[in-house]
């Protein structure tokens, strides 16, 4: 039982602190560079991004006045862990945004080139946004309607929402400042942020199903459970034209396992028929727990 408790509290450490993270990254990202840029991000915080070019505006606390519908909504559609967890990251990102504007004024901007700024801030973004989500929690805005519509249509990825959403924002910045360079710009810095957010959110989860059919079932078995730590299922399968008995040996592996686990293949059976595919979220022991809220 104490052992029980105190994993649960290193896990919840663990889980804060990348919210945390996740939240400076966002408001390093937006203020740092975009803003800096006088360009813009995608969603809420966006438009506050190109409201502010015209009046001065805190930006971050801006989005946190808007996002409190959001917060209400995910109080009545979601789990109370996740609201809860989503109050926390929009308060920290809100208060980065301001904060390193605070920070770094001295220092802004980084870099004259629009085109870095425009790729810092998209990655910045995309990677905090990404952290939050996978931790369950949000900052706010755009991520909470993500996840709505991810409740109805499961198979569309976060990323590919984030970047139809910021669309808005980029015709928002054309109508406004008339700058077609600066659309531009905040298009690439919108279209980073989605291929970075799924790549932290989902690439992670990323992992191999293979399929091992062989005359050396157990000469195959020693050998994938000496080269790597995968467990296997043993399958029985017949072969169609042959009616020959055959053992299937499934297995499923990180991407990083899967050298290990071909080279095991290839030396106990180098005539073995292997079959792989792609698994984008494995649940059980090892992998996700069922009960971990991710878009």
């Amino acid at each position: 039982m104490k052992n029980e408790k105190s994993g649960r509290a290193v896990r919840l450490l663990k889980q804060y602190f990348m919210i945390v993270l996740g939240s400076f990254c966002y408001g390093m990202g937006t203020t740092c560079f975009i803003q800096a840029a006088r360009i813009a991000a995608g969603g809420v915080t966006g438009m506050f991004n190109v409201i502010n070019y015209i009046v001065p505006i805190p930006v971050g606390m801006c989005v946190l006045a808007a996002n409190i519908p959001l917060i209400i909504i995910a109080l009545i559609k979601f789990r109370h862990s996740f609201a809860f967890n989503s109050v926390l990251g929009i308060v920290l990102t809100s208060i980065a945004i301001d904060l390193c504007g605070i920070l770094f004024s001295s220092y802004l901007p980084f870099t004259e080139d629009m085109l870095l700024s425009a790729l810092a801030g998209g990655v910045l973004n995309g990677a905090g946004i990404g952290l939050l989500m996978r931790n369950g929690s949000s900052s706010g805005g755009t991520d909470i309607i993500m996840k709505l519509i991810h409740l109805k249509f499961r198979h569309i990825k976060g990323g590919v929402i984030n970047i139809v959403l910021g669309l808005t924002v980029c015709v928002f910045y054309l109508i406004v400042t008339g700058n077609v360079e600066g659309t531009l710009y905040t298009a690439i810095v919108i279209v980073t942020d989605g291929f970075v957010f799924d790549l932290v959110l989902y690439g992670g989860n990323d992992s191999k199903t293979v399929y091992i059919i062989t005359n050396n079932s157990d000469e195959m078995i020693q050998e994938i459970f000496r080269k790597t730590s995968a467990g296997a299922t043993i399958l029985d399968g017949e072969g169609a034209y042959t009616k020959s008995e055959r053992k299937i040996i499934l297995c499923v592996v990180r991407n990083s396992v899967f050298p290990q686990l071909k080279e095991a293949v290839r030396e106990a059976d180098d005539k073995a028929f292997m079959i792989v595919t792609k698994s984008s979220e494995v649940f059980g022991e090892g992998y996700e727990d069922f009960s971990k809220e991710i878009l």
